[in-house]
């Protein structure tokens, strides 16, 4: 927010400001006629603004004075800027104009500037913080009905291509929402750097605060960019339009940085799989970028950064969204009154996964037991406000089908010891009892059924239970087996299944690259005159590589243009070797060694044809050396290393 104690709020004390423009005022050179009026009206202004919030502009004072435009601009500029202390303070408002007609995409057309001047008073002890501080309230409110009521998003595509044209000017602080409100208060009176850096402290930085505060503005940080305009980013905070630049930022590294790294020999081949979480490839790319790169480095740094902001959005949604989803299931199982199988149990129409499962059981007011015959595998949950309801089906279902399952469901979860009133415990036991007696021995069950007494007695009950409870165990180990066994194989089937598609794109990454490489010759349609300028600056460039290479130095693209005298700049040399080099130059990076070798290594085919058996030969020495050494030369080796692997690539394509 605002500080009171600000030296840009600073102005001259009431009575000697008085005495200092009544002096000018009646100069004999008569250059400041009129001014101790402009000073009054400006005072009476301002002795009013607590009231009605308004302080007056140079149409206002001009009116109010009597006193011709010119002089009076005159008269504020020179009592606002040339005296020191300030007698007067320049301040900026926006107003809300919701009523224009204009560009609804240009937030100019609603909102205006407008330069007022206040005098503070006695009570205010030199400094003009509350009318800053109150002009900046109704900026910001200003601000806040032009966002809610008229503001325009230029939609995803539109802002793709601002945002790539912006880069590819080095200008991307341009697209941020800093920017574009920064730019509605350029004011007509400041004409130095100092009075706009006051314009900025004073309102800029208060307003963009107040409305990071009030949501309508996101801020982050990007400490690492290199210019101060994009260390502090501020974009509008609609998740829509956050997430559209984010994907917006990794189109341009896919279709503009990837393409020129990967042409250069420093990164590979990238799936589409791969954009889709591409906080990995991001990483990688930004250390072959350095500040030469301008906005493309700031552009992947702050890449990065969105992708961290909405990966943990979209985990915080997950989990509350998760959470929802569990409260909802909850409150079905205690309306269900029943025992429920979990496999049944359904989230937006799919069955549920491992992480719900383990959540949805980890909840204090759900039972639950595993149940296996020698057909079938089940898992039942059942909520604890469910018990006497769950006893009432159970049952039931016996009485009308002599099902069992959901007593020995029951059973198994020992709901009893959750039942605080006796009735629901008599009820179980009793069915329970019933179900038990098809498990009396055969005899026993024929004596009682001739006798017309079809029950089981309380000692006969444990032996019972413990039978079945054996069985139970057996079959759940069977089941888990065979269960265990068709997660395998699907597992198995889905792995083949990822590996044919892998080995199938990679076909045709090798096809594409083949096609490439097939068409990556020498570009030849100009003039003859430009053809040969063309092979007279490349025999140029092979001439420095093959030197370089003959003289034991690794030549780059910076060694290329120191030797080239100023006849290329970078982006041209980088463009004529990707247009004209084709294959008759070739580049490779050494591996781990970025900071020394910060570009690929270049070498012409000639050379490679001429020496590079013998070169083969002596980086297989080196390499063979370092591994054999107790504490190896990490450079070298890796130089070794990466020449090798090269060579290796390279030699075997080569025609003699």
């Amino acid at each position: 927010m605002l500080e009171p104690n600000l030296s840009e709020l600073r102005v001259m004390d009431y009575t000697a400001c008085l005495q200092k423009v009544q002096a000018m005022d009646s100069r004999g050179d008569f250059s400041y006629k009129g001014v101790y009026k402009v000073l009054l009206v400006i005072f009476e202004w301002t002795d009013k603004f607590l009231q009605n919030k308004v302080l007056p502009n140079t149409e206002q004072i001009e009116r109010d004075s009597s006193i011709d435009r010119d002089r009076t601009e005159t008269y504020v500029t020179d009592l606002c800027f040339r005296q020191n202390p300030p007698i007067l303070k320049k301040l900026n408002v926006l107003e809300f104009h919701p009523n224009e007609t204009g560009d609804p995409e240009n937030p100019k057309t609603f909102l205006k500037h407008n330069t007022v001047f206040a005098r503070p008073t006695t009570s205010d002890g030199g400094t003009a913080f509350r009318y800053a501080l109150g002009l900046n309230e109704l900026s910001a409110n200003a601000i806040k009905s032009w966002f809610t009521e008229k503001r325009k998003y230029v939609g995803k595509e539109k802002l793709k291509k601002i945002i790539k044209s912006a880069v590819d000017s080095n200008r991307l602080f341009d697209t941020y929402a800093s920017t574009e409100i920064g730019n509605l208060f350029q004011c007509p009176y400041d004409k130095t750097k100092p009075q706009k850096d006051s314009t900025i402290i004073i309102h800029l930085k208060p307003i963009l605060k107040q409305l990071v505060d009030w949501k309508i503005l996101f801020f982050f940080r990007n400490d690492k960019a290199s210019r101060p305009g994009n260390k502090s980013v501020f974009i509008y905070n609609v998740p829509e339009e956050i997430a559209d630049r984010y994907d917006a930022y990794v189109d341009y590294v896919k279709t503009t940085i990837h393409p020129n790294l990967h042409k250069m020999g420093v990164v590979g081949d990238i799936t589409e799989d791969s954009w889709r979480s591409p906080k990995s490839i991001l990483t990688e790319i930004l250390g072959y970028l350095n500040e030469s790169y301008g906005d493309q480095k700031s552009l992947v740094e702050e890449c990065l950064i969105l992708n961290e902001i909405i990966e943990k959005d979209r985990e915080r949604e997950e989990k509350h969204k998760r959470k929802q989803q569990v409260e909802d299931i909850m409150a079905f199982l205690a309306e269900a009154g029943r025992i429920v199988e979990l496999n049944q149990l359904r989230v937006a129409g799919e069955p549920i996964t491992d992480e719900f499962r383990a959540q949805l059981l980890s909840q204090p007011e759900i039972l639950y037991a595993e149940y296996a015959d020698r057909k079938i595998y089940n898992e039942f949950i059942l909520h604890k406000g469910c018990i006497e309801a769950a006893i009432d089906s159970a049952k039931r279902n016996f009485a009308l089908k002599k099902a069992d399952l959901e007593i020995r469901v029951l059973s198994l979860m020992n709901v009893t010891v959750h039942l605080g009133e006796e009735g629901p415990k008599r009820i179980l036991e009793e069915i329970e009892s019933q179900s038990l007696f098809p498990f009396l021995p055969f005899f026993t069950r024929l004596w009682r059924m001739i006798v017309g007494s079809q029950t089981v007695y309380k000692h006969e009950i444990p032996p019972i239970r413990a039978r079945l409870q054996q069985q139970l165990n057996k079959d759940l180990a069977t089941q888990k087996t065979i269960k265990l066994a068709q997660e395998k194989e699907r597992i198995v089937k889905a792995r083949v299944k990822e590996k044919e598609e892998k080995e199938k794109e990679s076909k045709t990454i090798a096809k594409q690259s083949s096609d490439e490489d097939g068409d990556s010759e020498p570009v030849k349609s100009g003039s003859p005159e430009e053809e040969k300028k063309w092979k007279e600056s490349m025999d140029e460039i092979v001439k420095i590589l093959d030197e370089a290479w003959e003289f034991g130095v690794f030549p780059d693209r910076e060694y290329v243009l120191s030797k080239m005298n100023g006849k290329y700049t970078e982006d041209n040399l980088i463009f004529f070797l990707k247009k004209f080099g084709g294959k008759e130059i070739y580049s490779y990076p050494i591996r781990n060694q970025r900071e020394k070798y910060p570009w690929p290594i270049l070498v012409s085919s000639s050379y490679l044809k001429k020496n590079g058996k013998k070169l083969l030969d002596k980086v297989k020495e080196e390499s063979d050396k370092q591994r054999a050494e107790k504490f190896p030369n990490q450079e070298k080796f890796d130089i070794a290393e990466s020449q090798l692997d090269f060579l290796n690539r390279i030699l075997p394509r080569l025609k003699p």
